[in-house]
């Protein structure tokens, strides 16, 4: 696979042969996304369905780190119940963290 040729910066699902190799999966793609999406609103389905809206904040070489708005019961069971809660920006603002091997789309808001 040509890294440069096939896996460019505007597509947003992971390539199929990606997701036909259970376990694999290429940051390089993500970082592209990161890079070109960095501070704004954008939407996360994740390997398991599930689904997530927020400012993508930062980014690694593993994880990508999304801003995301909580309410009050939100804010308090992220703590208890969200693997990858990284702690609170700022009252109402959770930083949450997403391993890039478990993001099946990525999508910019416009």
């Amino acid at each position: 696979m040509n890294l440069d040729k096939d896996l460019k910066p505007t597509m947003n699902v992971v390539p199929p042969a990606v997701l036909q190799n259970a376990g694999s999966h290429q940051p390089y793609h993500y970082l592209l996304l990161c890079r070109q999406y960095m501070g704004q609103y954008s939407e996360l389905e994740m390997m398991d369905g599930e689904v997530y809206s927020g400012l993508l904040s930062s980014y690694d070489s593993e994880n990508l780190y999304m801003a995301i708005p909580l309410n009050g019961k939100e804010a308090e069971a992220s703590r208890v119940v969200f693997p990858f809660f990284a702690g609170e920006l700022h009252p109402g603002v959770g930083l949450f963290g997403f391993p890039f091997h478990g993001i099946r789309r990525f999508r910019p808001y416009a």
